[in-house]
């Protein structure tokens, strides 16, 4: 049994690139009239600018949840805007979209000492994770793949797995949005590490930078402190 977990998030953890998510924006305003699929599609485009300009979108996760919360906001059926997502994931997983890794992540993980178990969880379609981790050079790497994963309600679930007979200090779990990826780790003692994209800061974390590459000395020394 390895002596260290590392679990990674996929969507603006490994995965990054919101040009999808204007492809999903337009799907879901194109159900509106004129006036407000121009609004909607302003507010996304605000709020991937790094400059929300509505209370729907000013505490959104990501790109693809301010899509969500503007749907909600303009009253498109849940079930349409369902369909837009899983449309766009597919496409994405077709190749159609710009994503990439960040620098360096690859090579970064296999520097890491032996001993460690390399995990990734996301509620993204486990359907469309096996192209799209090919498409970013990562296929591999990673020990555990979780798609369809239902975070937050799973997380303990998935953690609970991971860790086997394991104390919860063995894992550290990495992510841009703590409701999901961050707090039900911190809950259990593990240690987390918080990908801050947009300037809003969360206490809990043990750790914080706007990127996962400003992490590498962090998640180092962790595993490094595991492994010895």
């Amino acid at each position: 049994m390895n002596d260290a977990i590392l679990l990674f998030d996929y969507d603006g953890t490994v995965r990054l690139g919101y040009e999808h998510a204007t492809h999903y924006a337009r799907l879901v305003a194109s159900n509106l009239d004129a006036a407000d699929e121009r609004a909607f599609l302003a507010a996304h485009a605000a709020f991937c600018a790094g400059k929300p300009t509505t209370a729907s979108t000013f505490d959104a996760y990501d790109a693809d949840n301010a899509v969500r919360r503007l749907a909600g906001e303009y009253g498109v059926d849940d079930l349409i805007r369902a369909e837009a997502y899983a449309e766009t994931r597919k496409r994405m997983a077709a190749g159609e979209f710009d994503i990439w890794a960040p620098k360096g992540f690859p090579e970064f993980i296999w520097s890491l000492p032996r001993g460690i178990e390399v995990a990734l969880a996301t509620n993204a379609p486990a359907s469309s994770l096996e192209p799209a981790l090919e498409r970013l050079g990562l296929d591999g790497l990673f020990d555990h793949v979780i798609g369809d994963a239902g975070k937050p309600e799973s997380m303990d679930s998935i953690i609970d797995e991971l860790l086997e007979e394991r104390p919860a200090e063995a894992l550290l779990s990495i992510g841009d949005i703590p409701r999901n990826d961050l707090a039900p780790a911190a809950d259990r003692g593990c240690a987390t590490a918080y990908i801050d994209h947009y300037g809003r800061p969360w206490p809990r974390a043990t750790v914080s930078a706007a990127s996962l590459e400003e992490l590498y000395p962090f998640i180092h020394r962790w595993v490094t402190e595991r492994t010895a």
